[in-house]
């Protein structure tokens, strides 16, 4: 992707993120992505309340254009964080 949308970092090489060249094709990586870490093992990285925040921030943006591919992405998040969270 352009530089005006996302700075590269060593995590983007590590997760697969490198080389996107628009919106779609980050999207993409980040649903594969998704997928692999629901086959990984899990770990607790956050605190509760935390992980409540991002929920609530990832439900928000999803609510922006609802028919968008990172909108459906990050719902989709929100609605498993929500889950684990037992909310």
């Amino acid at each position: 992707m352009s530089d005006d949308i996302t700075q590269q970092s060593p995590l983007d090489e590590r997760y697969g993120l490198v080389g996107v060249r628009d919106m779609a094709e980050y999207a993409e990586a980040l649903t594969r992505l998704l997928e692999q870490g629901r086959r990984e093992r899990c770990a607790a990285v956050l605190s509760e309340a935390e992980a409540y925040a991002a929920a609530e921030l990832l439900g928000q943006f999803a609510q922006l254009d609802p028919p968008a591919a990172l909108d459906q992405l990050a719902a989709s998040l929100a609605g498993r964080i929500y889950s684990r969270l037992g909310a």
